[in-house]
């Protein structure tokens, strides 16, 4: 019945939905609570608890996506996501960054809030890796340039976003793509990409 989550920072997690079984869904969303967690940030685009968290009386922002082979995240949907980080942090309270399993979607929301933190991408990629080992945070990519695009909207000075982006991708198949699968995967993903005229 244990919460599906891992703390990332002392005021970040990230992690799966709810049980489906009441009484263990239920016991979750007292664990959460009881965690310190005053934000839940939930990118699914197939469920919605919007009555659970109001119940709950904790904050709750649905910015849902898909998890399709291929799918890119619209950088709207980081930039909505920070934004409500953003918002925790400075009402004191802690965030739960989620998905359907904890592997994609939610992992890689982590990765856009530790990058507006500062952190850099490889750091953020490896805090969320450490903390989580079963992410594949396959949005890491998206996340990156929305950052980039966020940050030249507030006029910082432009950073060699395909450079950050090849390093990333070089250390991202260096962690998690010692297998066949997982090469062609992240081949699959850099040819759609390219595809849909993304250059980073």
């Amino acid at each position: 019945m244990r919460a599906n989550l891992n703390w990332v920072t002392a005021d970040l997690a990230v992690g799966g939905d709810l049980a489906y079984d009441d009484t263990a869904m239920v016991a979750q969303v007292f664990e959460i609570i009881d965690s310190g967690i005053t934000h839940v940030l939930d990118l699914r685009i197939e469920d919605d608890d919007t009555e659970i968290w109001e119940t709950a009386k904790i904050a709750y922002l649905r910015v849902g996506t898909t998890d399709a082979e291929g799918h890119v995240v619209p950088p709207e949907v980081f930039d909505a996501g920070v934004r409500f980080a953003r918002l925790a942090v400075r009402e004191g309270g802690k965030v739960l960054a989620h998905c359907h399993m904890g592997i994609n979607r939610g992992p890689s929301m982590g990765f856009a809030i530790l990058l507006d933190r500062g952190h850099s991408p490889i750091e953020a990629f490896d805090m969320i890796h450490a903390a989580r080992p079963q992410a594949f945070i396959a949005y890491a990519q998206d996340a990156l340039s929305a950052h980039a695009a966020r940050q030249q909207r507030k006029g910082a000075p432009p950073a060699n976003g395909e450079k950050q982006a090849r390093l990333l991708q070089r250390h991202i198949d260096e962690v998690l793509t010692p297998s066949t699968v997982g090469r062609i995967r992240h081949l699959m993903r850099q040819t759609h990409r390219r595809d849909l005229g993304f250059t980073a």
